[in-house]
């Protein structure tokens, strides 16, 4: 019976993040074309160069989204300690026949931590000039180091 409850909520979290095209909060996919592989390897070397962008230790209990239910995902934090001092939660965005194409991978920040309110925020929870503060800061900050890394020109799909 417990085994048949956690099945049924597993489905229904994986129901709800597909039913919104794959994002807990909307913010904009962005298209890398590369593997996912490479992207991940692009990723960890961006931790390895530019360690500033790891959620500090202090800072790591409210990383708790494998607590949360969404261990299943593949993600990233960010964290960006010049004001505003926040955190953002980036997946991978498709399922497994998605991510067998070796041509392009999407992901997109999924939620955003508010360091000062240290509370966890999703799209819809911003007026449209802090969404688009927050997009352009990841877009600046970690989407322009993976294209230096891999070598390649991302895309905005919501542009």
């Amino acid at each position: 019976m417990v085994l048949n409850k956690r099945i049924i909520s597993i489905f229904i979290v994986f129901y709800i993040l597909t039913a919104c095209d794959g994002t807990l909060g909307g913010f904009d996919t962005i298209k890398f074309f590369t593997s996912k592989n490479e992207l991940n390897e692009a990723i960890n070397n961006l931790y390895v160069n530019h360690s500033e962008y790891k959620v500090p230790n202090e800072l790591e209990k409210f990383n708790n989204w494998k607590k949360s239910g969404y261990d299943f995902l593949e993600a990233y934090t960010f964290y960006f300690d010049k004001n505003p001092k926040e955190f953002y939660y980036v997946s991978f965005v498709g399922d497994d026949e998605t991510f067998r194409d070796t041509t392009h991978v999407d992901i997109a920040i999924r939620s955003v931590f508010i360091i000062d309110k240290k509370k966890w925020l999703k799209e819809e929870d911003f007026n449209e000039e802090e969404k688009i503060r927050i997009q352009k800061r990841f877009k600046d900050e970690i989407i322009s180091k993976l294209e230096e890394y891999t070598k390649t020109k991302s895309e905005d799909l919501n542009e």
